[in-house]
């Protein structure tokens, strides 16, 4: 098969530079029909390289089309398919730079979250639905903060006007001309003033400005009050543990339940009650008398025999009064001393009047007055 224009196993070498070119023309390459073949595969040649390296590629696009971010990784000037891909690659890398660090804010803000007082969602429930229910709970809140906005300035005062509108109150009062409105209720109060305000019952009278305020005297639901001092009530009355110095379990405290009376004005001491003592005793000694002896060996005259003659009963009656001298065969004789007074006298008499000894604290006597609201 013949070959035109292809090497056909010629045996000459012929430059290139001798060889014309005799194919199309290309005007994109600069190539035209007639040059040296030398020049038509420089020409191919450095086109085939740019073309792979990019630089021979000629791509004309609006400045206007690319991006912010694509723009700011192109050189100036026109950019070539190198840098356009180059700028390309960089914007995508950044882009993912910046997905990884939005999609770990987004899984910080897509964590489970405590709701609290937000109704409808749980802590896992979406950003969506947990903004939403917290909208919802704003306009509610929103809604009842308004409400509440009303009710104060309808119902409630500022604090820096309540001395002015207290003040215009009680000047807008009529003075009463009963004291019982001025009085705490079932409250006994002392009174020193005249008993002309009260009838003979001791209700009070409405012409002086007494209505429903009585004497304390036991009558119309009163209590007596009259010569009593008041001590408070134990029995049912709420607090905390009692002082021993009251305290009913200690012997001698009374448990007073409201309405008990007791007490006494004077006090006779029992025995039991008086503190030990001693009384000083005088013992009186009117006179006594000693049994003496008398006599000596051989006589009877009567004289006080020696420390060696001792006085025993005889074993029979032939000795005078039956007592014989022990160590003397004398008759003894004997008889009483003469009256002699020692001086001793003891004397305890009975002292004390067992009368009544009085038990009453400094006072001021008064008169108990109680409002009793009809």
């Amino acid at each position: 098969m013949s070959c035109n224009n292809c090497y056909n196993g010629c045996v000459e070498i012929t430059s290139d530079k001798c060889v014309r070119y005799t194919g199309i023309g290309s005007v994109p390459l600069g190539i035209a029909t007639g040059d040296t073949l030398l020049s038509v595969e420089t020409i191919l040649i450095n086109n085939v390289v740019s073309f792979l390296t990019g630089t021979g590629i000629d791509i004309t696009i609006d400045p206007t089309a690319y991006c912010t971010l694509v723009s700011s990784f192109l050189p100036e000037g026109t950019p070539t398919l190198i840098d356009v891909l180059t700028a390309l690659v960089k914007a995508a890398c950044a882009l993912q730079v910046e997905a990884l660090s939005a999609q770990s804010q987004i899984n910080t803000i897509d964590a489970p979250l405590t709701v609290g007082c937000l109704t409808g969602v749980t802590s896992t429930s979406g950003i969506h639905d947990i903004v939403q229910a917290v909208i919802t709970k704003l306009c509610t809140v929103e809604t009842n903060l308004t409400a509440l906005t009303l009710d104060v300035d309808t119902n409630y005062v500022k604090l820096a006007d309540l001395n002015t509108l207290i003040q215009a109150y009680l000047d807008s009062i009529v003075p009463s001309t009963q004291y019982g409105s001025r009085m705490v209720p079932y409250s006994a109060v002392e009174y020193y003033g005249t008993l002309a305000n009260f009838d003979v019952t001791g209700a009070g009278l409405a012409g002086p400005g007494f209505t429903d305020i009585y004497l304390c005297n036991g009558l119309n639901g009163t209590p007596d009050k009259r010569g009593r001092v008041a001590v408070g009530a134990i029995v049912s009355v709420p607090g905390g543990a009692l002082d021993s110095t009251v305290n009913p379990s200690y012997t001698g405290n009374p448990n007073y339940a409201i309405g008990d009376s007791g007490g006494a004005n004077t006090i006779t001491l029992t025995e039991s009650q008086l503190p030990a003592h001693t009384h000083i005793n005088t013992l009186t000694d009117p006179t006594h008398t000693h049994l003496l002896f008398g006599g000596s060996q051989g006589t009877t005259t009567g004289t006080t025999i020696d420390a060696t003659h001792v006085m025993a009963r005889a074993n029979d009656n032939s000795q005078t009064n039956g007592y014989i001298g022990i160590n003397s065969p004398d008759v003894a004789t004997y008889g009483l001393s003469g009256a002699t007074s020692s001086g001793v006298s003891i004397n305890n008499t009975a002292i004390g009047g067992g009368t009544a000894h009085a038990n009453i604290q400094p006072v001021k006597a008064c008169y108990y007055i109680m409002y009793i609201p009809s």
